[in-house]
């Protein structure tokens, strides 16, 4: 097994209506882990419990020796208290907030310590020119480029990154690989990545998880410790990371925030 201090530790036990998620894995703490699989098959359950965008019923969630849920001790750190960052196929950008001010959220969000440098990450990502401009002005390349600089200026301890890509066409997706890439380079934290597509997968992650029917077809890192089962009863999945993040961010508990930082 790895160290405790070198992992992404999962051994939890989600239940939805009509939905049962049981996770028993230890992964590597740095780099990519692809999450990989057809729709409704657990995997925006797994990283939306990891965050707390749904609640486990029972079990022990820990990133890199920092416990964000335990039964004994108690233990279960809010979604902004566990340091993660979101980048989601939708943008999500708030759209009555220029493109610095939606970066400055994710830099200033719950007052974490953030793992890059504001003015590196612009400048890679090439966005220095867009700064003033307004969501409803960019390309969906450009939004997504914006997204992806929110949540890595956001992520303290893990990035999740839910089917970034999906809605692009293939050479905003050929284009936005390249930075992707460049992550953990910058960053040196881990990244979950959920994908339907197997190409971006195995460009992108030194682990690869594969889920078919409800579970794991498949592993490729001999390194990781693994055995998650996914038990789907009916239906598809109840919620999105996406949609219960934005619900989040609709809620009173940021409205402080954006009115402490000057950025509402």
């Amino acid at each position: 097994r790895r160290s405790s201090d070198l992992m992404i530790s999962l051994h939890f036990t989600t239940r939805l209506p009509g939905f049962t998620l049981e996770a028993d894995c230890d992964l590597p703490g740095d780099g990519f882990t692809a999450v990989l699989g057809p729709s409704s098959c657990g995997k925006s359950t797994l990283t939306g419990s990891i965050a707390d965008l749904v609640k486990p019923a029972s079990g022990t969630i820990s990133v890199n020796g920092r416990v964000f849920r335990s039964d004994d001790p108690c233990i279960d750190l809010p979604v902004e208290s566990r340091g993660i960052g979101f980048v989601f196929q939708s943008h999500r950008l708030f759209p009555h907030l220029t493109v610095r001010k939606n970066l400055l959220f994710g830099r200033r969000l719950g007052g974490r310590r953030t793992a890059v440098d504001q003015e590196r990450l612009i400048e890679v990502l090439g966005i220095a020119h867009l700064l003033s401009r307004g969501p409803d002005t960019l390309s969906g390349g450009e939004s997504q480029r914006v997204a992806l600089g929110r949540g890595i200026l956001a992520a303290e301890t893990l990035l999740s990154m839910d089917e970034p890509l999906a809605s692009l066409d293939s050479e905003r997706k050929a284009e936005l690989l390249g930075y992707f890439e460049r992550i953990p380079e910058i960053t040196g934290i881990p990244v979950l990545y959920i994908t339907h597509a197997a190409d971006e997968a195995e460009r992108l992650a030194k682990t690869v998880l594969t889920m078919k029917d409800g579970r794991i077809a498949d592993i490729r890192d001999e390194s990781a410790v693994v055995h998650m089962t996914v038990r789907p009863v009916r239906g598809a999945e109840a919620d999105t990371d996406g949609k219960a993040f934005m619900d989040f961010l609709a809620s009173e508990k940021v409205k402080p925030l954006l009115r402490k930082f000057g950025i509402e």
